[in-house]
């Protein structure tokens, strides 16, 4: 397993891919989607861990609330913890993970060695005053739902819709009911991520 240190730091999903691909040769979009975020963890040297109660050290609140957890060792190890318990719905436990390794990607530089989330930090809705947590959540929603593929997988899907039903639009809800399932995301996340890259163009 590759340490957590010898991966840099790395601001963007783009970024991550890139490194993904000249480090280990993995090309993190060829077979998506969904995107493989077990195996992007097990390839930046984080141990993922599922387990009703955390045995680990922290210094942060763990209690049935808490959604998941990263630790970041002095000596470049990095540990996730989830817990099943929140994360039983796998689009959810996904996202947890996704959010997890935004903070490893993004966050080891800051000198913090932990983050413990609830779901109070993994809301975009609450988690907008922390930036450590809003950037974690951005990060999340790029890697499970990249620009570019959501924009090679709904074109298709939004042409067909368009020519079966003679008209110019596709509504959005029948849209996201289509994509959530093929990223293995929910129909929120979908929602959020579809209306976010709109307010972008």
């Amino acid at each position: 397993m590759v340490k957590a240190a010898a991966a840099p730091q790395i601001l963007t999903v783009s970024d991550l891919g890139k490194y993904l691909e000249s480090k280990f040769g993995y090309d993190m979009f060829a077979d998506a989607p969904p995107i493989d975020v077990d195996h992007i963890a097990s390839l930046l040297g984080i141990d993922v861990v599922e387990s009703p109660t955390f045995n680990g050290t922290t210094a942060g609140s763990i209690d049935d609330d808490t959604v998941g957890l990263i630790t970041l060792g002095k000596q470049g190890t990095a540990t996730v913890w989830i817990n099943p318990r929140q994360n039983s719905y796998e689009p959810r436990r996904r996202f947890t993970l996704a959010h997890e390794i935004g903070h490893f990607c993004l966050h080891r530089v800051d000198g913090r060695l932990e983050f413990v989330d609830d779901k109070s930090t993994m809301s975009r809705s609450e988690s907008y005053w922390t930036r450590h947590e809003s950037e974690a959540n951005s990060f999340a929603a790029d890697l499970l739902m990249p620009t570019k593929l959501v924009n090679a997988e709904g074109r298709p899907i939004i042409d067909a819709y368009k020519k079966d039903n003679d008209t110019t639009t596709m509504p959005l809800d029948r849209f996201v009911a289509q994509m959530a399932p093929r990223f293995h995301v929910s129909t929120m996340a979908m929602e959020y991520r579809v209306k976010n890259m709109l307010g972008k163009r």
